[in-house]
């Protein structure tokens, strides 16, 4: 799981929305440092950027 540290908003159809605070699961790191994930608020999918969010310690 993943904390969203600042909002993006997407520039593409495939882009997720990130809202600063949220959590978000990450199903794959892409090399280019993109990241496919999951919000756990919406349940909506799509990339972002990976220097968005940082790791949750459970």
């Amino acid at each position: 799981i993943y904390l969203a540290l600042y909002a993006y908003k997407p520039q593409k159809n495939d882009e997720l929305e990130l809202r600063k605070g949220e959590m978000y699961r990450v199903i794959e790191k892409c090399q280019d440092g993109w990241f496919k994930g999951t919000s756990l608020r919406s349940g909506m999918s799509g990339v972002f950027p990976g220097n968005y969010v940082t790791p949750v310690s459970r």
